[in-house]
């Protein structure tokens, strides 16, 4: 196998992968500045993103080791799928129906529903950009050469860990000043600003 191309210039903003993943995140924004788009609908948009990840970094670990992922890949699905059914259940208690909410409807089901036929286009602008730099750079650029299953299986984690904290943060923010689309608007930029350095981190030794 030939090794990865780490001697070529690291990733940079002009990169395409970076490029397009500045692109994804413009359709949110246009989304809250044109289309009124509210809060929940951008924190149920960014929930998504995360199975997004999810969703590559479980080809990713196939990648590396088709053999152990037969063990560790349904492991990360059960781990990353609690992860990911807490975060909803926090995403919908306080920025879909609210906290004094007890539980959910059928109504509220349909809520959620209607507000992803919303965001779809904007869900899959974000599965395109995760694809292009999982095809670009994962596999054309080799970066799966000296990886580890156990690396990969957490390398999510920290990137949404971080990313969301500054979401939720923002959202509460957007909250406790009547749902302010300025303010709304700053947390789509920094969720942007965020995400794109965990990107060029990532890919440090391309230039996709």
């Amino acid at each position: 196998m030939e090794p990865a191309l780490r001697d070529e210039p690291p990733a940079t903003l002009a990169s395409r992968s970076s490029l397009i993943l500045r692109a994804a995140n413009l359709l949110p924004l246009a989304g809250a500045v044109f289309w009124g788009w509210e809060l929940s609908m951008i924190m149920l948009l960014y929930w998504a993103e995360s199975a997004v990840i999810g969703f590559f970094n479980l080809l990713k670990m196939i990648v590396v080791n088709k053999r152990e992922s037969l063990v560790t890949g349904p492991f990360f699905i059960v781990h990353f799928g609690g992860f990911m059914a807490v975060h909803f259940m926090f995403i919908y208690s306080f920025f879909i129906e609210g906290p004094a909410t007890d539980s959910a409807t059928p109504e509220s089901l349909c809520e959620v529903t209607s507000l992803f036929l919303a965001i779809w286009p904007a869900l899959l602008a974000l599965f395109v950009s995760h694809g292009y730099s999982f095809f670009h750079n994962f596999l054309g650029r080799q970066e799966y050469v000296g990886r580890t299953i156990k690396k990969q299986m957490s390398e999510p984690y920290s990137r949404i860990i971080f990313m969301h904290l500054v979401i939720i943060f923002g959202g509460g923010l957007s909250m406790m000043l009547g749902d302010s689309t300025i303010v709304l608007m700053g947390v789509i930029v920094v969720k942007t600003i965020v995400d794109l350095r965990a990107h060029l981190k990532q890919h440090q030794a391309g230039d996709g």
